[in-house]
């Protein structure tokens, strides 16, 4: 049975899904089908139908659209209203009648903002005629779901300021999801990077090559299909800020010099400027347009700003910089100039007229549309004229003439109307040509905001880090940023200048510098001129050019030149010109120097080297002594000798800085000048003759060489100086001098007393084990020195230690054993000495002893020591018993330590230090024992009994006011807050009872015994919690009606019994009868074990307050019946007092205003004239109203006749004339009374009854122009 009924609602639902719907007063809940009106598919509908309908998705959270197919109503008599949402007093779509396309509704659909997603017809038909009324296709969807994209992670990521920072290419990766209000399921994710491109998915990875700021978003679409075919999509923008460095500026990084020569050095300067990144943010410029000539006519150009946040707005007029047009006019006076906003704000520019004839620019007035030239225009709050009061220059063509001079103007209306206008949209200039004949072109027009309205991440500057150039051997000094460099090689340096900003990111220059080859060449050798005789004395200079190239490894790169200054050498000046055979300046004894400029090619690198040209004669050999010296240790006869010793001896006068002295061993050798001795020289015979070479220095031709030995070498032998030490116990003695007559000494002298025999050698008073050093010296031709070293013989050390004992004393060390131990002096009791091992026993407690010790060696010492025994020790101590153990108190030897004995079981513990007991058990007893820590140590026992500990155990009991303590264990202690309250609560500290407590709190009662050993207890009180008697109410039109109550069941009455004639329902609260604007106290009292009373006040709403209208008059049409289509709503404003929360409605009876049924429709026609309608005032905030009266009056409208045409005779030809407009004012009229007339020169202005001419009148427009006439 179960199984057949489900299968029934199934079908019965499935039945309703597909069936259509007929105009009645219900619900349905359906997707699909037609909506009809009550006379279904064919029938027509009704007369006095008043049916309400609601149509609701079948599926929660669809919405329900409505598409007319077709309608037909009795036009402003059956009217139907259609309102989004499940009942009537949701918002109106609008109320729809007649027939035809035109009055079709059309497609309806519940908005996102209406939670049911039900639309609610309501139609009403009045008591004669109708028609075919409507047909309605039934649909269903899902509407779109909130979405919020999200972005989670970043790399790198974001700053304090939420902007990320990267470097050109850095890698990016951007994580996001969303969130949905209902299903995100199937989502689809996408990036937009700002630049043009777009990622899928959830994650993206990339990069910018380009610096600069790029805004990323992530956008999600759903699978929701219903609104539209892409899906829905979120509404919200992450406008994620990225910020790609700038490279820096390396301007200035560079070189002071590009080309050094080898060796020198030159300066290269650091220098990094940031480079900004400034968002151009300048409002494109509009292209041409064409003025042509117009009567009235008006013409637009826009330029689109969209660089500023959406929210931006102007709030302050200096914040337009400019608004510059370049153009050409040929007649000024003719011409309105607007500038208007995105949301259509307008400022005037330039009204109309002024200027008159004058141009702007340089107007081409020939009547062609040939253009002109433009001039610029600026308008601006800087500008000090407005544009028509501007001073002219004469600008055009056909014919010249005053034009006014470019530059900057006031606004002539200001640009306060733009303030509130958003920066972002379409920014446009308008002109109107006002007159006839002239025209002229609008050839660009640009608007320029202040720059500091640009959002501040869309501009930066990246900040210096660190900068400096990379590490290179060939930097010398660094001196700021600034480096001096000296390669040690020739060829290409490059130096790098690196540098970090605040983005993390790297830059570097190269800046690079030539080094010229080495100018590797030898040094020049003087030349001479050996007794040349009378001069001329010629040299051959170039005979160094070779020397000069040898060691060089570009020998053909090399440029000499010879000079004979060194200034000339340096500047390359005044070379010798016939090097080869250069006659000398140079004399005897004066030599001349020569200088050499080396230059690598023409480089300007260059070395320079000087050498002399000598005049020199023929040098001599001075007699010299033999050379003689003592042999070494060895006694062999040969020793090295330094020859050029003798140099100045074989000189003599003669300069040893022009001279060169050799040494050799034969005449030949001298006289070939080969064999040259070196220093030192050890000789080969003893004595060794010597020959001798003085040869002018570079000068190998001029030279004199002894024949015979100039002088010998001579090696004497040396003394032999030993002897023999033999030590003693107080110094030494000296045995086997090989050769006598020498002296003895320390060597180094001892300050310990010690003595020696300068003769004998003999060493007396030295210190025991002490070391000396004694030396020899004979006193012969080669006298030398031998040093022998001498230790004293060691006297014994008889040293030892004592040890007290509790009955003597014992030795622990002895330095030298073998001696013997004796009493000094001797004890008069009974100690006894062991003399080979020193112990003493039988010693009295506390007695001193003193030992002395003789050691048995060569060279026997003594000492002596003292012991004192040790004194007895005392463990005496007592016992003080508390609730948890003991203290001891130690009477005699303190520093011992305690213990239990026997140890106990039950935890207790012992302070082995102090001997306190703790953790003991109430009334056990236990044994305690102290030793003293002495080198003599004893003991002692105390037994402990731990006293008895009290109870403090009880019980509360709860009540509405605090609580009261029923049972203690243990009376007469004392009853505490803990932690103490911080409400009004109050304890008896005897008792335990407390009072004044908070309903529903929860209190800690601690309660602390009296007794020896007290005890502590706490228990929780939680006190009865108090009834919740508050209420709330909401007031109505004649009273008030509760919302809520937190405890219901308890009563309500009038705190203050009201005089007028309310009446309060005790069970619900509800109070009914009351006057408007009157307040009423009510007290609610709840009715559980704590009852408590709350008390509200509730203000009847206010009645609303009708302003009693005029009467509305209005003129009649076209047909003067007296009846006209009046628009009833222009009296709202003045019948609610200009009250935005009253609702104004009409209706034909009073009836019909205080049921709120049969509203007259608007625009409404009359049926009586005058005729009284009735007005219901509702405020839309209370749903309270009240009703008033409006007469409605047709009037009949005035009858204007067409004059005849005014016509003035033109003496000048110019085709401008006066005229007196009052003169066609009777034709005009038809004589009929009490009307006005005025005239204007637009239609606009006449409708509008504004800008009426003054009579007598001057024409405008040449020849004929036309007058409108109101």
């Amino acid at each position: 049975m179960k199984k057949f009924l489900l299968a029934l609602l199934f079908l019965n639902t499935f039945i309703t899904f597909s069936q259509d719907v007929i105009m009645q007063t219900t619900t349905v809940s359906q997707c699909g089908g037609v909506f009809y009106d009550s006379g279904g598919a064919s029938d027509f509908y009704s007369d006095n139908e008043n049916f309400i309908l609601t149509i609701c998705p079948d599926t929660p959270g669809q919405q329900v659209q409505l598409n007319f197919t077709a309608f037909s109503t009795q036009i402003d008599a059956d009217i139907m209203t259609i309102y989004d949402g499940d009942d009537t007093t949701a918002n109106a779509f609008g109320t729809y009648s007649g027939g035809g396309a035109a009055a079709n509704p059309g497609m309806f659909s519940a908005t996102p903002n209406n939670p049911t997603g039900c639309l609610t017809i309501e139609f009403v038909s009045d008591a004669a005629g109708n028609t075919s009324g409507w047909a309605a296709d039934i649909s269903c969807y899902e509407p779109c779901q909130t979405i919020v994209s999200q972005l989670d992670t970043a790399s790198p990521a974001p700053n304090g300021d939420g902007y990320i920072r990267v470097c050109p290419n850095e890698e990016i990766i951007l994580n996001g999801s969303a969130t949905f209000s209902v299903d995100g399921t199937g989502a689809s994710y996408e990036w937009d990077l700002g630049d043009g491109n777009f990622i899928s998915g959830q994650s993206a990875t990339f990069s910018y090559p380009t610096p600069g700021v790029y805004i990323v978003n992530l956008n999600v679409t759903d699978t929701n299909t219903d609104p539209g075919p892409d899906g829905c999509t979120n509404d919200n923008l992450i406008n994620q800020v990225i910020q790609v460095g700038t490279e820096p500026d390396f301007a200035g990084t560079q070189a002071v010099d590009s080309v050094i020569c080898f060796g020198d050095s030159t300066t290269i300067n650091g220098v990094v400027t940031p480079t900004e990144f400034l968002n151009d943010c300048t409002p494109p410029v509009s292209g041409t347009t064409f003025l042509p000539d117009g009567n009235g006519a008006t013409y637009e150009t826009s330029v689109t700003v969209d660089c500023y946040d959406t929210s931006q707005t102007l709030t302050d007029i200096n914040q337009i910089v400019a608004i510059c047009v370049n153009m050409e006019h040929s007649f000024l006076g003719d011409l309105d100039i607007n500038i208007i906003s995105p949301t259509g704000q307008v400022a005037v520019l330039k009204g109309f007229p002024g200027g008159g004839g004058i141009y702007l620019g340089g107007a081409n007035d020939d009547g062609s549309n040939t253009p002109g030239v433009g001039a610029e225009y600026c308008f601006s709050t800087t500008g000090t004229v407005t544009l028509e009061n501007g001073p002219t220059i004469t600008a055009g063509s056909n014919p010249p003439n005053n034009s006014i001079t470019p530059g900057t103007y006031l606004p002539e209306g200001g640009f306060g109307p733009l303030l509130g206008s958003p920066l972002n949209g379409d920014w446009t200039i308008q002109i109107i040509d006002n007159w006839t004949i002239d025209n002229g072109y609008i050839f660009s027009w640009s608007i320029e905001f202040d720059p500091n309205l640009q959002p501040p991440e869309l501009s930066f500057t990246p900040v210096t880090v660190t900068e400096g150039w990379d590490a290179d051997s060939a930097i010398v000094s660094t001196s700021g940023n600034d480096i001096t460099v000296q390669p040690a090689t020739a060829g290409t340096h490059c130096f790098t200048y690196r540098t970090t900003d605040d983005f993390g990111c790297e830059y570097t220059e190269v800046v690079c510098i030539d080094v010229l080859p080495e100018i590797d060449n030898g040094l020049p050798n003087d030349l001479f001129l050996c007794n040349p005789g009378a001069p001329p004395y010629i040299f051959d200079l170039t005979q160094n050019d070779a020397t000069i190239t040898a060691p060089s490894t570009i020998p053909g790169d090399l440029i000499i030149t010879y000079h004979e200054t060194q200034a000339d050498a340096d500047n390359d000046t005044a070379p010798i010109a016939t090097p080869a055979n250069y006659t000398s300046s140079a004399v005897l004894g004066v030599p001349q120097t020569i200088y050499v400029r080396v230059e690598y090619l023409n480089s300007g690198c260059f070395e320079t080297e000087t050498f002399t040209l000598n005049i020199t004669t023929q040098p001599t050999i001075n007699p010299a002594p033999d050379m003689e010296t003592c042999d070494d240790p060895s006694n062999d006869g040969f020793e090295p000798f330094d020859l050029e010793s003798q140099n100045l001896a074989i000189l003599g006068t003669q300069s040893p800085a022009n001279f060169l002295v050799t040494y050799h061993l034969s005449f030949a050798d001298a006289d070939m000048g080969v064999g040259a001795l070196v220093s030192p020289y050890t000789n080969t015979v003893n004595p060794q003759p010597i020959y001798v070479r003085v040869q002018v220095i570079n000068d190998a031709a001029c030279y004199v060489a002894s024949p015979l030995p100039v002088f010998d070498l001579i090696v004497n032998l040396n003394d032999d100086s030993s002897f023999t030490m033999t030590p003693n116990c107080s110094g030494g003695t000296v045995s086997g001098v090989v050769t006598p007559g020498g002296t003895f000494s320390f060597n180094p002298v001892p300050s310990d007393g010690a003595t020696i025999d300068s003769v004998t050698g003999d060493v007396t008073n030295g210190v025991s084990g002490a070391s000396y050093t004694i030396e020899y010296t004979t006193s012969g031709i080669c006298p030398t020195t031998t040093t022998q070293g001498l230790t004293v013989q060691t006297t014994d050390d008889p040293s030892f230690t004592l040890q007290p004992t509790c009955d003597g004393g014992i030795v622990d060390t002895i330095a030298t054993p073998g001696g013997t131990f004796t009493f000094n002096p001797v004890p008069t009791d009974s100690a006894v000495l062991d003399s080979t091992t020193g112990t003493i026993t039988n010693g009295t407690s506390g007695a001193t002893y003193t030992l002395e010790y003789t050691t048995s060696g060569t060279c026997p010492s003594s000492s002596t020591q003292s012991v004192t025994v040790f004194a007895a020790e005392d463990a005496t101590f007592s016992v003080i018993e508390n609730c948890d153990g003991a203290t001891m108190n130690v009477i005699g030897d303190m520093g011992g330590t305690f213990v239990f004995n026997p140890v106990p079981t039950d935890g207790a513990t012992i302070d082995a230090t102090t001997g306190e007991v703790t953790n003991g058990t109430s009334g056990t007893t236990y044994t305690v024992e102290y030793t003293t820590s002495g080198p003599c140590p004893e003991n002692s026992f105390q037994n402990v009994t731990v006293l008895n500990q009290d109870d403090p155990s009880f019980t509360v009991q709860a009540n509405c006011d605090g609580g009261i303590v029923d049972s203690v264990v243990t009376p007469g202690g004392t009853f505490a807050f803990n932690p103490a309250v911080t409400d009004a609560a109050v304890i008896d500290v005897n008792t335990g009872t407390v009072t004044s407590a908070t309903p529903g709190a929860s209190y800690t009662i601690e309660y602390t015994t009296a007794g020896a050993c007290i005890g502590t207890s706490t228990q929780i009180l939680d006190v009865l919690t108090a009834d919740d008697s508050s209420f709330t109410y909401t007031p109505t039109c004649d009273g008030g009606i509760v919302d809520t109550v937190a405890t219901p069941g308890g009563t309500f009455t009038f705190n203050t019994p009201p005089a007028d004639a309310a009446v309060l329902d005790a069970s619900s609260g509800l109070i009914t009868g009351g006057n408007p604007n009157s307040t009423y106290s009510v007290d609610y009292t709840t009715n559980g074990p704590c009852p408590t009373t709350t008390n509200q006040s509730v203000t009847v709403y206010p009645e609303p307050v009708a302003v009693a209208a005029s009467p509305l008059e209005v003129c009649d049409d076209n047909t003067p019946d007296g009846f006209t289509a009046i628009d009833l709503s222009i009296k709202n404003n003045e019948i609610s007092g200009g009250n935005p929360a009253y609702a104004v409605t009409y209706y034909l009876t009073q009836m019909d205003a205080d049921m709120e049924v049969n509203p007259l429709p608007i625009p409404y026609t009359n049926i009586s004239n005058p005729q009284i309608i009735f007005v219901r005032v509702e405020d839309v905030n209370t749903s309270c109203y009240t009703t008033t009266t409006l007469q409605l009056d047709v009037e009949q409208a005035p009858v204007a006749f067409t004059p005849t045409p005014l016509e003035f005779c033109d003496p000048d030809s110019d085709g401008f004339g006066v005229f007196t407009l009052t003169d066609a004012e009777a034709e005009i009229t038809g004589g009929a009374p009490g009307l006005t007339v005025t005239y204007h020169e637009t239609p606009s202005d006449a409708q509008n009854n504004v800008n009426a001419l003054v009579s007598p009148y001057n024409n405008i427009v040449v020849d004929m122009q036309t007058i409108y006439v109101r």
